[in-house]
């Protein structure tokens, strides 16, 4: 689940721009002026991202340049949030068509009896990770016993660590956990800590390893997290089951997310221009080794978008075992392949 969004595009310790902007109005049934197939007038469907346009977002971006939503009846218009925990509410109310959120935020919202449902994987593995540079000594998790390790604060970081550190039998008294917010990179790089949880291993680990610093990382899911999709399209779960014209809505843009995702992995050199014209504050030089870093982890052995319910479920309980939602989830509210194209 992001939360550091510090990076080294512009030099060690510069920060992304943050996209602060006004949501416009949406709804899935509107009707644009743009051209769609048979003469149709294209249906007018905003997307709300869970950040600022970046590598992770290569497969929207591409779909849409290509051609392929509005090929598909739709005008997209991919929208930055002000806040990552807006898409699940606004999807949930039915300001916002869809959003792109996470696998832990959506079960954080069902467990809160929002009205969200996962009808796709957007980004299918984790990306978070531990992350130390070579001037540390922590090459292992085992390292990490009597490390200090930094977080963004939040509290799945906190039980990712937990966890972590008790499948790799780390004394977790022995670690000094340090609250660092959005200076995870900045807190390494310094030296001010031992390693970080919480950096994306194509984004911000390319970064160190550009810039020299001989990253060690390890995804979290290879450390004893249960495994998880990062990035997820979400939809209004209670308007797919009632509204055909939304389910219309909801199957054509995934699989029109499905032909950009097909794009970028036959083509990232490509796909890593069409990015670069939207992720400010990227090194131009750097942006395409983020982005292949980031092909391989799009590729879907189930088949685009498929997510697979039972690991949704074990998530789902390791995070009510961890405290980390108040309510039980059963995975099959929060989670669907309904919508998705034949694989």
């Amino acid at each position: 689940m992001r939360a550091d969004r510090s990076t080294f595009g512009i030099g060690i310790g510069s920060a992304l721009m943050a996209g602060v902007l006004v949501l416009s109005a949406c709804g899935g049934g509107d009707q644009g002026t743009s051209g769609a197939p048979g003469g149709e007038k294209s249906r007018k469907t905003t997307v709300l991202l869970d950040w600022d346009p970046n590598p992770d977002h290569v497969a929207l971006y591409t779909a849409r340049d290509a051609g392929y939503f509005q090929a598909a009846g739709l005008d997209v218009t991919l929208q930055p949030p002000s806040d990552p925990s807006d898409p699940t509410k606004l999807v949930s109310t039915g300001k916002i068509d869809l959003g792109i959120s996470y696998e832990p935020e959506t079960v954080i919202a069902g467990s809160q009896g929002l009205d969200v449902v996962a009808v796709g994987a957007l980004v299918p593995t984790a990306l978070t990770s531990v992350m130390a540079t070579g001037k540390s000594r922590v090459r292992a998790i085992a390292d990490l016993a009597g490390a200090k390790v930094a977080t963004a604060g939040l509290a799945t970081q906190d039980a990712f660590l937990t966890t972590i550190l008790a499948s790799n039998h780390v004394d977790g008294g022995s670690v000094t956990k340090v609250d660092v917010g959005q200076d995870l990179l900045a807190a390494m790089v310094t030296g001010n800590v031992d390693a970080t949880l919480g950096g994306f291993r194509n984004v911000e680990a390319v970064q160190l390893a550009a810039e020299g610093l001989d990253p060690t990382v390890i995804p979290v899911t290879e450390a004893g997290v249960p495994d998880y999709a990062e990035l997820v399209v979400i939809a209004q779960a209670s308007r797919l089951k009632s509204d055909p014209a939304y389910q219309r809505l909801v199957r054509d843009f995934l699989g029109a997310l499905s032909r950009g995702n097909a794009a970028v992995l036959a083509d990232p050199a490509a796909a890593a221009k069409t990015i670069a014209t939207v992720a400010d504050g990227y090194d131009p030089a750097i942006l395409p080794k983020m982005v292949d870093a980031t092909v391989p982890l799009l590729r879907n052995a189930a088949g685009f978008g498929r997510q697979d319910t039972a690991a949704w479920q074990s998530f789902a309980d390791w995070m009510s075992a961890e405290h980390l939602i108040d309510k039980p989830v059963k995975a099959a509210d929060v989670v669907t392949n309904a919508y998705l194209p034949a694989s």
